[in-house]
């Protein structure tokens, strides 16, 4: 058992190194990362606009180590996932080991995926319509750095995860937890749930940013049905060739 603690305590190591160094990088480019991050604003202000503000003397520096974190977490989440599948890997059987890296590009692409969507469609329109409100009442915008951040990272991050909902239920599945009948059974209980974590993780109160998780979030939970009930024809078959061979 020590021998675990070990390496479980090596891997989180070079996990943290990877993590310190990646976020001395990202600091470094952090006005790089921060005119990025405001396009999005940028594209729904009046031109020539200033698009943000800040109101301390700490604000700007507080938004860089925030954007050095945000943006080192994400992409050292790779290098995270591989130390992880390290360690387990010799705990996992042959027929196991071959669903990890399935799993470990799969979980990678669907969270780009919904970050990628959040940026370039959600943040828009929803920043055009909670903008737009505001201009109809005669008020003008004054957007600080810190909330305009804490705002984009909380949607992406939300839109991220909820993007993992596929890897999730067929982990599940492939633990036997579920099945796709009980998915099928239970589809109202699930857009119900799935409107509430839509409402929870879209901190704007906007019906735009709430329909534009939960829809592509159902999508992702009917895709995960067929998904696994394939899964589970392919497992029934080889229960049956197994047991065939067996007579």
């Amino acid at each position: 058992i020590f021998e675990h603690i070990d390496e479980l305590r090596g891997r989180l190591v070079k996990s943290l190194l990877v993590l310190i160094v990646m976020f001395c990088v990202c600091y470094y480019f952090a006005p790089q990362i921060l005119t990025f991050l405001k396009q999005p604003l940028v594209g729904v202000l009046p031109k020539g606009a200033p698009s943000l503000y800040f109101t301390g003397p700490m604000d700007v520096f507080m938004a860089n180590v925030k954007l050095g974190f945000f943006t080192a977490l994400v992409i050292s989440c790779p290098i995270w996932l591989y130390q992880i599948w390290k360690f387990l890997e010799p705990a996992l059987y042959e027929r196991e080991k071959k669903y990890v890296m399935p799993f470990m590009i799969g979980s990678i692409t669907l969270f780009i995926s919904g970050v990628a969507l959040c940026y370039f469609m959600i943040l828009p329109l929803a920043l055009e319509y909670l903008i737009g409100l505001g201009t109809e009442m005669g008020t003008t915008p004054i957007i600080t750095i810190s909330d305009y951040l804490s705002l984009i990272m909380l949607m992406m991050a939300g839109f991220g995860a909820v993007f993992e909902t596929p890897v999730v239920l067929v982990l599940l599945a492939l633990l036997d937890l579920i099945t796709a009948q009980t998915l099928r059974e239970n589809r109202k209980i699930v857009v119900v749930i799935i409107l509430i974590v839509a409402a929870v993780l879209t901190p704007t109160p906007d019906p735009i940013s709430q329909l534009a998780m939960a829809i592509p979030t159902w999508l992702l939970f009917e895709g995960s049905i067929i998904l696994i009930a394939w899964l589970q024809k392919a497992k029934d078959k080889e229960a049956a060739a197994a047991a065939s061979k067996g007579e």
